[in-house]
């Protein structure tokens, strides 16, 4: 939310504007005898959501300090909560990127603590736009729901140069069940990811940041990391130990500084005055995205908000953009290398407004509430050079690793895709069930190659809007050299037919990636990419068309007679790895190659039973049946020969028609079946025919620990 709600009342059993609500009268906290109620309502505050303003007054947005500021809170730190001294791992900085591996380490039972610097979360603007791919996650992490209903979602799309229009349509869309762009302020996110932190009884330690680390000998010791943390407003010291530290603290991180990583990139000549507020307006596309560009005035981007806001990015050039960068240069230091946010721009709204005006003519705009947030921003391009030291105990993530063009919404997407796949690793290297050196060596490339496809995707794609001739920047890739890039996109030429042919020629290209669906494939212990069919020939039929290093399809199906809904409804946690195994119709063929699978899986020394069985093996038998046909499939032709799986395994009815059932979707030979393994992270990690379980068995060997099988259990 952009402002302060009014009062609201559900009488009617919907919502409508009311005079006070009942949550303020004291009349709902006591008896009518005058005894009071033993829960009291949490202090609220009213701060000013904009360090700058304009005639309509000031925004202010309710928050409450007691429940979203962590130790900062003016009650102090809760009770319950106990600080320990040492801890599996240690995350320094509580935006996006650090809350999300602490919900998900929480979620697997591993101890943390986490400390920012700030008083509290976000109160107003920066990321504000949710892919559907990052959206997955949330749900499988049980906060979609609340996510994904808080602003509109982005549903077409306007791209206009100079007054003609080079599309206008609907925007693109994934398959995914959250189709597109799904609109929500960064600090509403902040606030759902700190209530769920409290929900598992962890707080975010404020005004805090990690003053010093070191990594001593971990063959002496069980948590190697000693580290520092000093209360910037007490400069009270405490030491921690950890046996992993992930930095998450901003495009200015002192963990990568003192890592001495460097911040490979550019910082580009473009900035960007930002304003949320509610506008008058007679553009008649004001409720969708829209780019709008002006050969003489520079770049406007529209971002339709909720609760009827509008945020606008509008290009700063000229003049203006000379003096920023003169300002910016004269008081330039080493630590704030890939800082964005431009603090003392000396740039007023109203000036803003005026360029807005200049960029969006003939359409006119101007404010109708007060200002919910103002800013001006720097595009910087940049990537660590690592995200993982060499020891692999300190790993970078979010803006501490990469920053980049607001094009695509990247920003708090890829911090969420960053927490997704260092999370899941860690817990598992914390946990002793995998090997470190084998699982987290797989971090790095696979979430930097990423970064650079982000930085060089949203790069061209801001070039292109912002009139700018500056080259991309030269990145690492595999390698340890840096690397120059040309996105081969078509020329162009100054003319209408040039700018369509580049817009279509972009946006068939990375339609997908820019909605999260599309991965940069890195073949490794996890990823089976250069997998082949039984006979070693890339030509042969693969056990799944789905390629490994891809996104898990998420087809409809059934759960049972009255149930019907996704295929990752069944997929949800962070820990699990998941394990489709596609049977068609149980008989036939396939019913002799299921029997082998079950044995080999389920058997005393099967991979079921060597890597922990239901506890992070998700096993999910996906039929062509009915839920009144199982029991009689189970023992078809009179045998019980699928006992072990009829134990362990998770029906789902794959009921619907061949052209949109999940044997489709996964592109499964009915005659053989195959089994699919599925990481946490939602991503296929590698597949096999069902006559060939000990393909599954080969690729958890690669980097987990086999435990002691006492029993069949």
């Amino acid at each position: 939310m952009a402002s302060t709600l009014p009062p609201r009342t559900w009488k009617n059993g919907y919502i409508q504007p009311t005079n006070k609500a009942t949550w303020e009268d004291d009349a709902y906290y006591n008896t009518y005898d005058g005894d009071k109620a033993h829960y009291e309502k949490p202090k609220a505050e009213g701060p000013s959501t904009s360090d700058a303003h304009n005639a309509l007054g000031r925004c202010v947005l309710r928050t409450w300090p007691t429940i979203h500021n962590g130790t900062n809170s003016p009650e102090g730190a809760p009770a319950w909560w106990i600080p320990a001294k040492e801890v599996d791992v240690l995350i320094c900085g509580g935006g996006p990127f650090g809350l999300q591996v602490a919900m998900c380490l929480a979620r697997q039972g591993i101890s943390f603590r986490i400390v920012d610097k700030a008083e509290g979360p976000l109160l107003a603007g920066r990321a504000d736009g949710v892919q559907p791919r990052a959206l997955e996650y949330l749900h499988a992490w049980g906060l979609a729901h609340e996510v994904a209903e808080e602003g509109p979602i982005l549903n077409s799309t306007m791209l206009m140069k100079d007054g003609v229009k080079l599309f206008h349509g609907p925007s693109y869309q994934s398959d995914s069940r959250y189709k597109g762009i799904h609109i929500i302020t960064q600090g509403q996110l902040e606030r759902i990811y700190i209530r769920d932190l409290l929900r598992h009884k962890a707080v975010v330690e404020r005004c805090t940041t990690v003053d010093s680390f070191h990594v001593q000998d971990e063959s002496i010791e069980e948590r190697p990391i000693s580290a520092t943390l000093k209360n910037i407003e007490t400069g009270r010291l405490q030491q921690v130990r950890a046996k992993y530290l992930v930095g998450s603290d901003g495009s200015a991180s002192s963990i990568r500084q003192q890592l001495e990583i460097p911040f490979d990139g550019i910082t580009t000549d473009i900035y960007w005055g930002i304003i949320d507020a509610r506008f008058k307006t007679d553009y008649p596309y004001i409720l969708g995205w829209s780019v709008i560009v002006s050969a003489e005035h520079g770049a406007l981007l529209v971002v339709p908000r909720e609760d009827g806001y509008t945020r606008f990015y509008t290009q700063i050039n000229g003049d203006r953009a000379k003096q920023l960068a003169e300002r910016r240069q004269a008081r330039r230091t080493a630590s704030m290398i890939g800082e964005t946010r431009i603090h003392d721009h000396g740039i007023s709204p109203d000036e803003v407004l005026e360029q807005l005006n200049k960029i969006i003519t003939p359409y006119t705009v101007e404010f109708a509430s007060a200002i919910s947030w103002f800013s001006v921003w720097k595009v910087s391009e940049r990537i660590a050079r690592a995200f993982s030291s060499p020891d692999l105990r300190i790993h970078l993530g979010g803006d501490a690793a990469h920053t980049h063009s607001t094009m695509g919404a990247f920003g708090f997407n890829s911090a969420v895709y960053d927490a997704s796949n260092l999370a899941w690793k860690l817990g598992y290297s914390a946990k002793g069930l995998a090997d470190p050196q084998a699982l987290l060596s797989t971090y790095d490339p696979e979430r930097r190659l990423f970064s650079n496809r982000v930085i060089r995707c949203s790069g061209a794609y801001l070039r292109f809007i912002c009139n700018s001739h500056q080259p991309l920047a030269k990145l690492r890739g595999m390698g340890e050299e840096l690397e120059t890039h040309d996105e081969m996109l078509p020329a162009i030429d100054g003319t209408t037919e040039g700018d369509q042919a580049w817009a279509r020629e972009f946006f068939s290209r990375h339609a997908m990636f820019l909605l999260g669906m599309e991965p940069v494939v890195v073949p490794s212990l996890i990823c089976d990419a250069d997998a082949k069919g039984s006979t070693g020939n890339q030509l042969e039929q693969r056990p799944t068309t789905v390629l490994s290093g891809r996104r898990a399809p998420n087809p409809r199906v059934a759960f049972g007679t009255g149930h019907t809904t996704y295929l990752y409804d069944k997929m949800t946690g962070i820990a699990q790895f998941h394990i489709l195994v596609f049977a068609s119709d149980m008989q036939g063929p396939v019913r002799q190659s299921l029997v082998k699978f079950q044995h080999e899986a389920f058997g005393f020394h099967g991979f079921f039973n060597k890597f922990r069985g239901k506890d992070y093996l998700n096993v999910l038998l996906v039929i062509k049946a009915l839920p009144h046909e199982i029991d009689s499939l189970w023992k078809w032709n009179g045998t019980d020969d699928l006992e072990l799986l009829r134990r362990y395994a998770t029906i789902i009815y794959d009921d619907r028609t061949a052209d949109e059932d999940a044997h489709y979707w996964y592109g499964i030979n009915h005659a053989r079946g195959a089994a699919v393994v599925v990481r946490p992270d939602l991503w296929v990690g590698a597949s096999a025919w069902l006559d060939e379980p000990d393909q599954v068995n080969k690729y958890f060997a690669g980097f987990m620990i086999e435990q002691t099988i006492v029993s069949n259990t």
